[in-house]
């Protein structure tokens, strides 16, 4: 992830690098946006452009900031991280500072930080059918394997090889990890009966999440007792943290009395080759892509095309929302759940077909969008336009036998 200020004095050509398919295809690109620039943008006023304390140029902040839309609207880039909100409910505020993130945005970083993550696959956590309609969660197995996960991730920290020093010091000082899901929407349409997104889908997301938090945030702390806090741990700025303070008081202040082995516990990811490998369940918070997807494996004998078909459909019988046809609104309601409830962020990209939603929609709901993830105090937001120019990455669905095949460089589609 390349990531640039947005009050950089460079920013406009940033903003302009990726307005093709062959330059700077290896990674992704965001803006590192900042309150002032929201407030800017909002009352329409001028914006410094700076680099080490020096203003170089003053800009008008909305051209600027409809360039940023226009961009992300064709090519789905830049994203955009919001860089102040991270800072503010970082952990460990008071140790560091945060400009970027990893590739695709679930973990706000320091300079040398490492990226390390795992997931729950909430579809082993459905059992029996508990009605005609509706399928059970096993909470309490949940509940169980939290603290062997906490402790398995824990170990890794110390088991890892770092290529350089100053990697090893950063991860053992801080001990960071980021636990989190996937197959929720699958998951969570099959327990409820209920589509991606609705108020019944909010509310048991926010169940399991918050299942997810405390059970690794007490499990960090009896990890503590037994080996010892992370080593900046400092509790009398720890426990005043942001993110600490929406936590259960009891875990507060266990916290406060026997330290915490680990900064941060919680992230999101896309964990798309992850839930491939799991029979194709729905990828980290994201609805279902597709119901049937043609993906090309590598084998032995070279590629070949394969069919996969949707894990809640195969296994559940649920069809649920599909990504394309979720609101706005929708997407954005499951990714604020999410943030609440994480202490690093969440990777979700809000996929969208413009001609579904009228005349107005890029004027209208598609630049609110922004606003309102802002607002809504989420880290991150990343969007892609299904009529962009920039192709998606997964063929359509197909009544016709026939293949697609990717490519690797332009991600254009080339379907027979």
């Amino acid at each position: 992830m390349a990531v640039l200020r947005v009050d950089h004095p460079d920013i406009v050509e940033f903003v302009r690098c990726k307005q093709n398919e062959t330059a700077l295809t290896g990674f992704n690109i965001s803006l590192g946006i900042t309150d002032a620039f929201m407030k800017a943008v909002k009352e329409d006023c001028m914006f410094p452009l700076r680099f080490k304390n020096r203003v170089y140029d003053k800009i008008k902040a909305r051209p600027l900031w409809d360039m940023v839309m226009q961009n992300a609207w064709d090519w789905s880039e830049p994203g955009s991280l919001f860089l102040d909100t991270i800072n503010r409910m970082n952990n460990l505020y008071y140790c560091e500072d945060i400009a970027a993130s990893n590739p695709c945005g679930e973990q706000p970083l320091p300079p040398y930080g490492a990226c390390l993550l795992g997931s729950f696959n909430l579809c082993s956590y459905v059992g029996e059918r508990a009605g005609d309609t509706k399928w059970s969660f096993n909470e309490e197995q949940l509940k169980e394997d939290i603290p062997h996960v906490v402790r398995a991730m824990d170990n890794v920290v110390d088991l890892a090889d770092y290529p350089l020093d100053d990697q090893r010091d950063e991860a053992l000082s801080k001990r960071r990890m980021g636990l989190g899901v996937t197959g929720l929407a699958n998951a969570v349409e099959a327990i409820t009966g209920c589509e991606y997104g609705s108020p019944v889908f909010l509310e048991m997301e926010t169940t399991i999440l918050t299942i997810i938090r405390d059970g690794c945030y007490a499990a960090s702390v009896q990890l503590a007792k037994e080996k010892g806090a992370f080593p900046l741990f400092e509790k009398e700025f720890y426990c005043k943290g942001a993110f600490i303070t929406t936590l259960p008081t009891s875990i507060q202040k266990d916290i406060y009395d026997h330290g915490i082995r680990n900064s941060h516990l919680l992230s999101i990811a896309p964990t798309g080759t992850i839930s491939l490998c799991a029979n194709n369940v729905s990828g980290g918070i994201e609805p279902v892509l597709r119901y049937q997807t043609d993906r090309t494996i590598q084998t032995f004998d070279g590629p070949t095309t394969v069919t996969v078909e949707d894990y809640g459909v195969k296994y559940f019988g649920v069809r649920g929302k599909k990504a394309d046809t979720c609101t706005l609104g929708e997407h954005l309601g499951v990714q604020q759940v999410a943030q609440s409830l994480v202490d690093s962020a969440v990777s979700k990209t809000i996929n969208f077909v413009p001609s579904k939603g009228g005349t107005d929609f890029y004027k209208k709901d598609y630049q609110d969008l922004f606003f309102k993830a802002w607002e809504g105090g989420l880290k991150g937001i990343t969007v892609h336009n299904e009529e962009g120019k920039r192709a998606g990455l997964f063929s359509p669905e197909k009544d016709t036998e026939g293949t697609c095949e990717i490519d690797a460089v332009t991600g254009r589609k080339d379907c027979s």
